[in-house]
């Protein structure tokens, strides 16, 4: 399964997609609509890692809802 990792911002997302042994294949700067879009084309079942926020949750519930796992790390 391939992890990504999500830096939230107000209207920048840092991204970070990583492999199954953890090594990071490819980095990616998006605004808002870029992320939405980032999200819905994933085709392969994804963990998204992000820090829990109020956006946080959001985004999660939209991954969920295209049948992704979601964590929440603790601030």
């Amino acid at each position: 399964m391939k992890r990504i990792a999500v830096d939230l911002a107000k209207s920048v997302y840092q991204v970070a997609e990583s492999v199954r042994s953890g090594q990071v294949v490819q980095r990616k700067r998006l605004n808002r609509e870029a992320f939405r879009r980032y999200i819905q084309e994933q085709t392969e079942s994804v963990e998204w890692v992000m820090e829990a926020c109020g956006t946080a949750h959001y985004w999660g519930r939209l991954a969920q809802s295209l049948g992704h796992q979601v964590k929440l790390l603790h601030p």
